[in-house]
């Protein structure tokens, strides 16, 4: 009877840990925190994408005049365009420009050594209401294939007082391949968002981050969606 009785003390437990641990809530990649997407492209109007309760704008060629990016001298395929929500308008302004443009600048390891005329994806978004005059910026690098394999670091989106990174992969592509490549931002090494870009976009976001920080991810991931 002993030996009876320490077996199902044993089952109890193990049934009551796996009860306890929250998998699929804790992966980002589960169908709970992932959000529509929809691409909005009529004949008789200009592009717009729609994921979870966000939409963005169409394009608008050029950097607004108000953006005030003077470090940055040689820009091109700029474009600036806003995502909103009920309570929020951002606006975000996106360009492409070469690695030098930030030297002198502190930027994450994975950037600081490139050499001066890799191209980089820069965006700056304004502030939202809760913080009106912090702005973000994203910085992101073309990873080469193999790096996708591994889920590499590839850029960073920062405030003057924060930093997520970003890294990307090919999970659900092929192994050595571009496709499907899925952007991960990463707060203190944790994923709380990601995006895969182009034709049959798909987003996550994960429901533990605040409101706040939601807004930003959605600016940034709205970047990466109209840039393709």
């Amino acid at each position: 009877m002993r030996p009876l009785c320490l077996l199902c003390t044993l089952l109890c437990l193990s049934c009551s840990t796996m009860t306890r641990t929250p998998a699929a809530s804790a992966d980002l990649y589960s169908a709970s925190q992932e959000w529509p997407v929809k691409i909005n492209d009529g004949w008789l109007s200009a592009k717009t994408i729609s994921y979870g309760s966000y939409i963005t704008s169409s394009r608008r060629n050029g950097i607004n005049s108000a953006a005030n990016i003077t470090f940055i001298k040689t820009s091109e395929n700029a474009f600036n365009f806003n995502v909103k929500d009920s309570t929020e308008q951002i606006l975000v302004q996106s360009l492409n420009t070469p690695a030098v443009a930030f030297s002198g600048r502190s930027l994450p390891e994975t950037l600081a050594k490139l050499p001066g005329n890799t191209v980089l994806f820069y965006s700056l978004i304004n502030g939202i209401r809760q913080a009106p005059l912090v702005r973000w910026e994203l910085i992101l690098k073309k990873p080469h294939y193999l790096e996708l394999n591994e889920n590499n670091p590839a850029g960073v989106l920062r405030s003057p007082n924060e930093d997520i990174g970003i890294s990307a992969h090919n999970r659900f592509g092929i192994v050595n391949s571009y496709e499907k490549v899925c952007f991960e931002f990463r707060e203190h090494g944790t994923p709380v968002a990601a995006v895969i870009p182009g034709a049959q976009p798909r987003v996550w976001v994960s429901k533990r981050i605040t409101k706040e920080k939601e807004k930003i991810l959605a600016a940034a991931i709205g970047a990466l969606l109209l840039r393709e």
